[in-house]
């Protein structure tokens, strides 16, 4: 007997109630201006895999799965073609971008040194703090949602935060004037 589809009822009723915490992972993997064609190819694939998913299972969970494989091959997709060094013109060292990944389309709305820490971390960790914090998820439904035991998805986020404090962090603290000699 061939297994359950999900109906179209179904499949848009699970967009509708997961579509924010979908476009969050969506955003940690491909930076926020490329989420929503992220999230779109994503229902795209879940719409032709639907009749793959094992009823009575997790379907945020198998929606945000699909969402992490999709965003993997997003991000490879897009990176540059290696090229010889030795062709390419010398770019002044003001002009080089940071290393890693970069959430691009939050530069406008966060400060820079936020958008940096962001860039460093790795995307599990990123996709756990972001959810938690812009999502409102609480670390159970993050932890269902990425299939991570739920310490794991609080230790990702509380790491996470502290990388992001240190980041923030003042590089060094001001000193303060020493007193004067009493005679």
């Amino acid at each position: 007997m061939p297994a359950a589809t999900l109906t179209a009822d179904e499949f848009t009723a699970a967009f509708a109630r997961h579509g924010r915490a979908l476009w969050v992972i969506a955003a940690a993997w491909a930076g926020r201006s490329e989420a929503d064609d992220l999230v779109q190819e994503v229902a795209r694939i879940a719409w032709q895999r639907r009749a793959q998913f094992q009823p009575g299972s997790d379907l945020a969970a198998w929606l945000a799965q699909i969402v992490r494989h999709t965003g993997a091959n997003w991000r490879r997709r897009r990176l540059p073609e290696p090229a010889d060094p030795a062709t390419l013109p010398e770019m002044p060292a003001s002009a080089r971008p940071s290393a890693g990944f970069t959430l691009a389309a939050v530069r406008d709305e966060l400060p820079d040194a936020l958008v940096r820490g962001l860039d460093t971390l790795p995307e599990v960790a990123r996709a756990c703090l972001l959810l938690h914090v812009v999502a409102g998820m609480s670390f159970a439904e993050i932890a269902t949602m990425l299939e991570l035991n739920e310490n794991t998805a609080a230790s990702h986020a509380r790491r996470a935060r502290q990388q992001l404090r240190a980041a923030l962090a003042p590089s060094s603290q001001p000193t303060a004037a020493p007193l004067p000699e009493t005679p």
